[in-house]
């Protein structure tokens, strides 16, 4: 068998068995996203800002510590991947309890940044945080909305 076979069959193998795990998983992303349709766990700065003027929200801060250090909405925490959570959380962690019954907002860098989401997931599973959300395109729309100082 030449080499140009063996490669298409072990191609072919590949994007098959990528097909089937993709079928079969029960978190699987969908495989494109339709404009202005807000994916699982999203919300907009519109409803953030609703939410906002009756008890609140509170702001996390998933970028890294430079970008944090550099503007960041008013009262944001900072929690990221890219640093140690923890050692971020310790310091915060009992403001953090005081303002448990409102609703968390994760924010990152951009609309395609992963952080938000781990961040996100963190919080409910390691902090036990019921309300978290993932503001839907970043840290721009912040800075649009004159909201990252």
């Amino acid at each position: 068998m030449t080499t140009i076979k063996q490669l298409g069959i072990i191609i072919l193998l590949s994007i098959g068995s990528a097909f089937l795990i993709y079928n079969v998983h029960p978190k699987r992303p969908a495989l494109y996203l339709v404009a202005g349709q807000l994916r699982p766990g999203e919300v907009t700065l519109s409803k953030v800002l609703e939410w906002s003027k009756g008890d609140g929200v509170v702001w996390i801060d998933a970028r890294k510590g430079a970008d944090y250090q550099k503007g960041h909405v008013e009262g944001a925490f900072l929690l990221n991947e890219q640093e140690d959570f923890f050692a971020l959380l310790e310091p915060i962690w009992s403001k953090i309890q005081n303002l448990s019954d409102l609703p968390f907002v994760v924010y990152c860098g951009s609309e395609a940044c992963a952080a938000s989401r781990k961040v996100a997931d963190r919080l409910r599973d390691s902090v036990g945080i019921a309300e978290v959300y993932i503001l839907s395109g970043g840290d721009a729309v912040l800075r649009n909305a004159g909201l990252i100082n």
